[in-house]
């Protein structure tokens, strides 16, 4: 991060003179088409692979794919991928993907994840977007690390309350009572309906997923390493086999008893003739956001992050390793996807919460290493927590220790390069829509307000190209009536890889206009 204060008085001059901030201004600004589709330079996408998993020839040939795809550089490491930290930092990498099979993913690796993005660069900010890619198999694996097209969603679903109006179709049970349900058809949601009597929640849960082929997911309900609870407790579907397993309410007891064991989960699935959740092939992704667990795959296949991957096609998953119970992780990242500009991808959605995280945690709380246990479903202790927070001659309080806790404990699984979008034509977009302009190593991003309404919040930008932080950046609000009004350097967060403004707030044709130099 720099400090731009120096620089605001002088933009003030250039822009009232009618000279320019930037030295190379010989023509006019030009459009920059489809600045959302990032092509890394060589060097800056890394595939991380342990040295078991090198020794797959399946796996490795993954690994090796990703590699050429992107002009990357290959890593491996031998006992910790902590070790992979000189490398990264030669490559200066910006997108990473850890090739890894389930059995080397905990939450332990996921946190471990966190902090090696944050040592590439001497500053406190994540330095690189990193995605675990992996599996039930290596095939599986592969096809989630494809980045292809644009997924542009059009289909929504989940078990708890989303913006409908994104989606031409969705669904979702609700969390406000048990039994009940809403869905939209042609953008036009549904008044909230109650579920027929005599059908489980988990049955029409499973019909509706089955006819919507989702495009995006969202949950919050209770969860393990193992099962979704529908909400209220009204069944569940549990992983076992490359599968989902459908219990009913009655059911559930039978699960609880065989919950970790999946040979007697299978068995058991079989004697009581469960059906498995119905296909639903299409791309997706899914976040789920309040679900504890759900996103550490336990280091075993028959996981709910892998299930989904390998049964669902999930192309990316973003979901807590521990239990949830703050929220800011999760729906922090849901939060960010669903309210940045058009072009947020799931991964940089997941990277700039962690970064706002970051930024709300006091100093010495930053860099503190929170200790997790693979084992166990728990993997933390409060007690131990807050014992770092009073060694910091900090007050616990419920934000602080909630923010210590989420720091590290929310996994990303996918491609950092796969783009998921909304559909631009909805009745409801993304609040925020932005256009990027280019004068020789000058940009220029103009943000514009797409609601009729007010809105305040953070805005953030992943340069497509690493931005020259010698050069000073500098951001400008400029009302309907014309008013110039300057956003002060304390809500600015400037790196080589990115822009985040804080407490940004726009009205209609309000424009936001943030100059930066492209190396």
């Amino acid at each position: 991060m720099i400090s731009i204060k120096n620089t605001l008085a002088i933009f003030a001059l250039a822009a009232f003179s009618g000279t320019s901030l930037f030295a190379d201004e010989k023509t006019d600004w030009q459009p920059i088409d489809n600045p959302g589709k990032i092509v890394p330079a060589k060097g800056e996408y890394a595939v991380l692979i342990s040295a078991g998993t090198q020794k797959n020839p399946e796996w490795n040939a993954l690994a090796d794919k990703l590699v050429k795809r992107y002009s990357g550089t290959k890593i491996v490491w031998e006992k910790n991928i902590a070790g992979t930290l000189a490398d990264l930092q030669k490559t200066r990498a910006r997108y990473v993907a850890v090739v890894a099979q389930p059995e080397e993913i905990d939450r332990v690796l996921v946190a471990e994840i966190h902090r090696l993005s944050r040592a590439i660069d001497p500053d406190f900010f994540g330095d690189a977007i990193f995605g675990i890619i992996t599996g039930g198999n290596a095939e599986a694996a592969t096809r989630m690390a494809k980045a292809g097209k644009p997924l542009v969603m059009t289909r929504g679903f989940g078990t708890t309350n989303f913006d409908q109006q994104r989606f031409r179709t969705s669904f979702f049970l609700t969390d406000w009572g048990p039994n009940e349900y809403i869905e939209t058809n042609d953008y036009v949601s549904s008044e909230k309906a109650n579920i027929p009597a005599g059908t489980e929640a988990i049955d029409l849960f499973a019909e509706r997923w089955e006819k919507i082929q989702p495009h995006y997911v969202l949950t919050s309900s209770h969860a393990t390493e193992f099962n979704l609870e529908m909400p209220f407790s009204k069944g569940l579907i549990a992983s076992a086999g490359d599968k989902f397993y459908r219990f009913n309410t009655a059911q559930m007891g039978a699960f609880t008893r065989r919950m970790g064991d999946p040979a007697a989960l299978e068995k058991t699935a079989k004697e009581l003739n469960l059906k498995t959740l119905p296909q639903s092939e299409n791309p997706k992704v899914w976040i789920a956001a309040g679900n504890c667990l759900f996103g550490d795959a336990f280091r075993t296949k028959n996981s709910m992050v892998v299930a989904a991957i390998t049964a669902a096609n999930v192309k990316q998953f973003v979901g807590y390793t521990v239990p949830s119970w703050f929220g800011e992780g999760g729906w922090g990242t849901h939060g960010t996807f669903f309210n940045n500009h058009q072009d947020t991808t799931v991964g940089q959605a997941w990277f700039f919460n962690n970064q706002e995280i970051l930024l709300r945690l006091p100093e010495a709380l930053r860099t503190v290493k929170v200790p997790l246990k693979a084992s166990g479903l728990q993997g933390v202790n409060y007690g131990e927590l807050q014992s770092l927070i009073v060694a910091a001659k900090l007050n616990p309080t419920q934000q602080i220790l909630g923010r210590l806790h989420d720091r590290d404990v929310v996994a990303f699984y996918g491609n950092p390069l796969f783009r998921a979008q909304f559909d631009q034509t909805a009745k409801s977009v993304q609040p925020w829509k932005y256009e990027l302009f280019e004068n020789g190593n000058a940009r220029k991003i103009l943000v514009t307000g797409t609601q009729k309404m007010q809105r305040k919040g953070k805005f953030c930008f992943w340069f497509p190209c690493v931005a020259d932080t010698s050069k000073n950046i500098v951001a400008t609000l400029i009302g309907a009536d014309k008013k110039v009004e300057h956003v002060p350097a304390e809500r600015i967060d400037f790196t080589k890889n990115f822009v985040m403004l804080r407490d940004v707030e726009l009205a209609p044709d309000d424009v936001l206009e943030i100059l930066y130099t492209e190396k």
